[in-house]
């Protein structure tokens, strides 16, 4: 149990260096007085308001064995049915609903496939149902859903992906282990294709398109969006503190089928606009879309205002007022963006040990049903092993503008 607790809390630490952000600098967007987001350009986004949505929460607890997990992206996989994938992930095979009766296990990854009677009520949370899935047992222990890189020296957490004509595609981090400093690292990102999506999850068989790699030295995946013509892919800078946010993209023709090279020479955004990889000297060429970036984020298109919209945590720590979520928008994928303009802080700020709780993952799930926009994040508590039950589940937002 203690390495497990080594490695749960050194993730939290790393989230801590690698996710927050800084206080965004002013912008002709401004948070009113009654908490809303203003904003005087020609951003149709004018005001933002947000609310706990208990009743969306509580559905990721209707599984006793599933007990809690961070990261939570979303992707659509038809007009009935949602795929979600979770990073470190709790369960109980007691299913007593607690993480503090053991004995529990813990797993690197875990995913669950959203779905419902119709359209409707499949996309909406508080209505649909969640079926979760983990990977085989080993040794009489579960092992995570993704456990093709599974043990103790390396494992997957998943990225974002999209449905790309009939198939899946879905970016991963490959994380090592490592003595001193944060006891692991993230040692580059791959991608996978799925063929049968809408088969259960069970039956999956991935195939890797990309191996391993750090192209750049970028983590490719943070938030996939498929748009017109192109599947973009935003990808955070993995060295350092500097976390800046760049922009892949492939042609959706190019992608069709999913085969082995598929994204093997993408376009990325540059000081001379998209340009081949293959074209691309060195990493300097890379023109950075924002600088106060995350690992992870969402990225999506909103029809009714034409706006693309950016979703991310601001700061880290509950106990600091400066921790929100926070929304940026644009014109175009590549920008130019708005700053950063924080409209929600996590209620977990009336707990007491507030200042041991890390908030993070703050995303749109578009898909979803029951506000002008779902959000999600996630809390940990630092200071425990293993987090005490009203955290480390995903939290889910309703926003309205």
């Amino acid at each position: 149990m203690s390495t497990v607790r080594q490695y749960f809390v050194c993730a939290w630490i790393a989230v801590a260096a690698c996710a927050a952000s800084a206080r965004p600098p002013a912008s002709n967007v401004t948070v009113t007085p009654d908490g809303h987001a203003a904003d005087s350009s020609s951003d149709k986004f004018t005001r933002v308001s947000a609310e706990p949505w208990s009743e969306a929460s509580e559905s990721f607890r209707a599984q006793p064995n599933w007990l809690g997990a961070d990261s939570a992206y979303s992707i659509e996989l038809d007009a009935t049915h949602v795929l979600w994938l979770f990073a470190d992930t709790f369960l109980d095979p007691a299913a007593d609903g607690s993480r503090e009766n053991g004995p529990n296990f813990f797993i690197r990854n875990s995913v669950a496939v959203q779905s419902g009677d119709n359209p409707e009520s499949s996309h909406d949370l508080s209505r649909s149902q969640l079926q979760f899935h983990w990977g085989p047992k080993r040794a009489d222990a579960p092992t995570s859903f993704f456990h093709d890189v599974d043990s103790g020296e390396e494992w997957l957490w998943p990225l974002h992906g999209a449905r790309v004509g009939d198939g899946l595609l879905v970016f991963r981090m490959h994380v090592v282990k490592q003595s001193g400093g944060l006891g692991f690292r993230v040692d580059g990102w791959d991608a996978i294709a799925i063929d049968d999506p809408l088969a259960s999850p069970d039956t999956w068989q991935p195939r890797v398109l990309t191996p391993k790699l750090n192209t750049f030295g970028k983590l490719v995946g943070s938030s996939v969006l498929v748009h017109g013509e192109f599947v973009y892919a935003y990808a955070v800078n993995n060295h350092d503190r500097d976390h800046s946010i760049f922009l892949a993209r492939w042609p959706r023709k190019e992608l069709n089928g999913l085969n082995a090279h598929a994204l093997a020479n993408p376009q990325w955004w540059t000081t001379a606009g998209f340009v081949q990889q293959s074209a691309i000297r060195e990493d300097s060429e890379l023109k950075a879309i924002w600088s106060d970036g995350q690992v992870e984020l969402s990225v999506h298109y909103d029809a009714t205002t034409k706006r693309f919209v950016e979703i991310q945590m601001q700061g880290l720590f509950v106990g600091d007022a400066n921790t929100q979520i926070g929304l940026r928008t644009a014109e175009h994928p590549e920008g130019p963006w708005t700053a950063l303009t924080p409209f929600f802080r996590p209620t977990e700020s009336s707990l007491p040990n507030a200042a041991d709780l890390a908030a993070y993952a703050a995303k749109a799930h578009p898909e979803q049903r029951g506000a002008d926009l779902v959000l999600s994040y996630v809390v940990n508590d630092l200071k425990r092993f293993p987090p005490g039950d009203r955290v480390y589940y995903p939290q889910i937002v309703r926003a309205r503008y």
